[in-house]
C-alpha cells in the first residue's frame, strides 16, 4: 500500500471516530411534555397527542390517536430512548383501542425552527408479531404545545384524560373503562312480594328477604347508590308502575339499570302472555296483573344504555322472545358499547320453588366476586350449573335478550367498588 493510500485512510479513520464522539457529545434533547399534530395510516390521517416524561435518555408517556370522524380512538403506552435530537419511541401495550391500530416503533427527530418545536418522522413495525407488520409505516408529524415536567407515574397516565374524552365517550376497555363506568349511574328497582291480599294466593317466605339482600349487595359491593335503589317490599300494581314512570324521567342514555322481581308468576296459555302478580292481584281479574308486554314496554321505553332484568318467578322465562337463548362471552368493551335490553330468569315455562337457589347462588356470586368488572353473561356463566345441579325440580335458568325492546347486542356490565 502507497503511502498517499495509508495517509488516506487514516484521515478517514480519524475522521470517523471525531464524527462518532462528536454525536456522542451532542447535548440530549428533552422532549418531556404535551405534542399535538397528525399521524398518516394506511386508512386515512389522524390526529395524535403525545404526553412524554424524559428523565436523562429515558422517556415513558403515552399517545392518543383519533380519527378526524371521531369514531375510532387508541391510547397506547410508550417506552423510548432519546439520543441527541433522535427520539424512538417503542409501543409497549393498548391502554384501550377502537377501530384499526398496532404497536409501532416511532423514529421521530427534533427540530426546532424559532419558537416552534417539531417531532417528525416515521412509525413503523418490525418481524416481532407483536408490533406492527414489517413494511406497514406512516409519518408522524407532531408540534410541541407546552413543556411540562409530570411529577409522578400516575400524574403522566391521567393528566391528559380530558382531550380522549371528548372523542368518543363509548371506547373505553380496562382501568379506562372503570373510571368512565364511575362517571355514570346505576340505577336498581328490587321488588319482593310474598304476601297479598287475596288469601287464594298462597303466600311465599323469601322474595322480601331476598330482594334486601339484594339491594343490600348492590350498594356494598357495586357502585349501586343509596339514593338510586329503590326497594319494593309488597307493593301494589300502581306502585310498581309509579316506579317504572320514575325511572323513565331519571335514567338517560349513559345510565344502567337492573330490574329485579321476585315473587309469584302466572301464565295464561289462552292468551299466550306471562304476567307477575302484585300484592294488589285478584284471581278473579287480571285488572291488577301485570304482564309481560306491560314490563317490556317500559324496559323499551327507559332510555338506558343498559337494561338487565332479574326476575325470580314461576314462569319467568315467558318474557323472552326466545327461550334458552345464550351468546358466547364477547370482549368487555364490546359489551358495553353496544345497548342491551337483557333478562335473567330462575326459570323457563315452569314452576320454581319458594326457597330459590336462584337467588342463593346469584346473591352468593355477586358478593364473592373480587373482579372489578363483572358482565351479566360472565355472572349468569358462573352460577348456572349450581341452580341446575341443587334446585329440587330440575330448574334451568335462563339468559338473553328481551325481543323488540332494543337490544344490539352490548350487555350490562357490574362495577365493583374500590
Amino acid at each position: 500500500m502507497n503511502a498517499k493510500l495509508i495517509l488516506k485512510s487514516t484521515f478517514i479513520f480519524f475522521l470517523c471516530i471525531a464524527t462518532s464522539n462528536l454525536a456522542i457529545s451532542q447535548p440530549i434533547t428533552d422532549v418531556s411534555g404535551e405534542w399535538h399534530g397528525m399521524i398518516g395510516t394506511p386508512f386515512g390521517d389522524m390526529q395524535i397527542t403525545y404526553m412524554l416524561q424524559q428523565k436523562g435518555a429515558h422517556i415513558d408517556g403515552y399517545s392518543v390517536s383519533r380519527s378526524l370522524n371521531g369514531k375510532d380512538s387508541t391510547k397506547i403506552i410508550l417506552k423510548g430512548l432519546a439520543n441527541g435530537a433522535k427520539v424512538h419511541l417503542r409501543a409497549i401495550r393498548f391502554e384501550y383501542k377502537t377501530g384499526t391500530a398496532c404497536l409501532a416503533q416511532n423514529d421521530l427527530m427534533y427540530l426546532k425552527t424559532g419558537e416552534q418545536e417539531l417531532l417528525k418522522g416515521r412509525w413503523k413495525g418490525d418481524l416481532k408479531l407483536s408490533t406492527c407488520p414489517p413494511g406497514v409505516s406512516g409519518k408522524i408529524n407532531v408540534m410541541r404545545e407546552q413543556q411540562t415536567i409530570l411529577s409522578s407515574p400516575a400524574q403522566l397516565v391521567t393528566s391528559y384524560e380530558p382531550a380522549i374524552q371528548t372523542v368518543h365517550q363509548d371506547d373505553f376497555e380496562g382501568n379506562a373503562l372503570v373510571n368512565e363506568l364511575n362517571e355514570r349511574n346505576y340505577y336498581a328497582l328490587v321488588i319482593g312480594i310474598d304476601e297479598y291480599n287475596d288469601q287464594r294466593i298462597e303466600s311465599l317466605d323469601n322474595p322480601v328477604s331476598d330482594a334486601k339482600a339484594l339491594s343490600d349487595i348492590l350498594n356494598r359491593y357495586y357502585t349501586f347508590e343509596k339514593e338510586h335503589v329503590k326497594l319494593l317490599t309488597n307493593p301494589t300494581r300502581s306502585q310498581i308502575i309509579e316506579s317504572f314512570d320514575e325511572l323513565s324521567y331519571k335514567i338517560n342514555e349513559k345510565d344502567q339499570l337492573l330490574i329485579f322481581y321476585a315473587g309469584h308468576g302466572i301464565w295464561d296459555e289462552r292468551l299466550n302472555q306471562g304476567f307477575w302478580l302484585p300484592a294488589d292481584a285478584n284471581l278473579d281479574t287480571k285488572a291488577q296483573w301485570l304482564s309481560n308486554s306491560t314490563i317490556r314496554d317500559y324496559i323499551g321505553g327507559i332510555q338506558s344504555k343498559h337494561t338487565l332484568l332479574i326476575t325470580d318467578a314461576c314462569f319467568s322465562g315467558s318474557i323472552f322472545k326466545e327461550r334458552a337463548v345464550f351468546t358466547e362471552s364477547k370482549a368487555m368493551l364490546e359489551m358495553y358499547k353496544l345497548p342491551s335490553r337483557k333478562a335473567m330468569t330462575s326459570g323457563a315455562l315452569k314452576t320454581v320453588p319458594d326457597k330459590s337457589v336462584f337467588i342463593e347462588y346469584l346473591n352468593k356470586n355477586l358478593a364473592n366476586n373480587d373482579r372489578p368488572l363483572l358482565s351479566a353473561e360472565e355472572l349468569f356463566r358462573g352460577f348456572k350449573t349450581a341452580v341446575i345441579n341443587n334446585s329440587a325440580n330440575g330448574q334451568v335458568p335462563q339468559y338473553g335478550p328481551i325481543g323488540q325492546v332494543g337490544d344490539e347486542g352490548g350487555d350490562f356490565i357490574f362495577l365493583k367498588r374500590e
